[in-house]
């Protein structure tokens, strides 16, 4: 009965939020997805979102997130490259994808979809209700990152690293039970991956903003911050240049991530909290790297290894450096 997702005034406890994925996870079975099978989600921010995603994970599938904010021809592009089974969207959304193969779009606010999800039954799916198993090296899903070129390029990214970054986070920031951890990030953005399964995986509560929310203007951060009593969040440093501490209050851990933290921002917003550098490219599950509790006004380390990660800091031959060398990051 824990409440597992509040977006807006709707409030979704573990066991509706289970069985409601559950459900849309036994019609996107009948549509084809199963392991190592992608599907599109063209949804706002939303309790729905999250379902979506649990389904498409429960279903044996892949999720490939797709921000309809995204020009159409990078959308296009996406949907071309990726080849989902199917996308999952609203009747609004849909309107305004660009030409695809209308017949593998399924609204979630279709009635006939909405029908065909409340006939399934809401148990827990296995490997005999898929069409394959479910297994640690099967696709969980596809982040389109900008591509060194510019071109968008697709980052297939297993359920490996899923367990080993959710409990080294949880563990390493107190996440549980009483938890508010705010999902920030676009669910385009891999920080949104990261967000949802630390806060589900720790029996916390996932603080989402609602579609028309604009969680980028500072006003808007602070008072979902207030709002929710959010106790975890995962923010760039340039956006708390928009916001001062009191407005975030109830942040009892902060971890900045995504662009260099500056060491006056340390100073300002370490005090009273603790707070974390995130670092990692996208290819690892988020993120590879977190330092220690940052103290005072210092230049944040890249910090420590992931859970079941190894990093190497290599030179320009690609040879090992000495610590405190500069060098080019590799994991593996």
């Amino acid at each position: 009965d824990a409440v597992a997702v509040m977006c807006g005034d709707e409030r979704v406890s573990y066991g509706e939020l289970n069985a409601r994925a559950n459900r849309l996870a036994r019609v996107l079975v009948g549509h084809g997805v199963g392991p190592e099978r992608l599907v599109g989600l063209a949804l706002p921010r939303s309790a729905d979102m999250v379902v979506a995603v649990l389904a498409v994970l429960k279903a044996g599938g892949a999720f490939l997130p797709i921000d309809t904010d995204y020009p159409g021809e990078r959308i296009a592009f996406m949907l071309r490259d990726a080849e989902p089974v199917c996308v999952l969207t609203t009747g609004g959304v849909a309107s305004g994808l660009p030409v695809w193969d209308a017949g593998r779009v399924l609204c979630v606010d279709d009635p006939a979809v909405m029908a065909a999800a409340e006939s399934m039954a809401e148990v827990d799916l296995t490997d005999q209700d898929r069409s394959g198993a479910l297994l640690l090296t099967g696709l969980a899903y596809v982040i389109y990152t900008s591509g060194s070129t510019g071109r968008p390029k697709g980052v297939s990214v297993t359920h490996t690293g899923l367990a080993s970054m959710a409990a080294m986070y949880a563990d390493r920031f107190g996440v549980g039970v009483g938890s508010r951890v705010l999902q920030f990030a676009s669910p385009s953005f891999d920080a949104s991956v990261w967000e949802l399964m630390v806060a589900l995986l720790s029996g916390a509560g996932l603080v989402v903003p609602d579609a028309g929310s604009g969680v980028d203007v500072a006003g808007r951060l602070a008072s979902l911050v207030q709002e929710h009593s959010v106790t975890h969040a995962l923010l760039v440093p340039s956006v708390l240049a928009g916001v001062v501490p009191a407005d975030l209050a109830s942040l009892a851990v902060l971890v900045v991530g995504g662009e260099p933290c500056a060491p006056d921002v340390v100073a300002r917003w370490s005090a009273g909290r603790r707070m974390f550098n995130a670092y990692g490219p996208t290819e690892t599950t988020v993120d590879a790297l977190v330092s220690d509790v940052l103290v005072g006004g210092v230049v944040p380390p890249i910090g420590r290894p992931v859970w079941n990660t190894r990093v190497y800091v290599l030179d320009g031959g690609l040879r090992l450096v000495a610590p405190g060398v500069v060098g080019e990051l590799y994991v593996g």
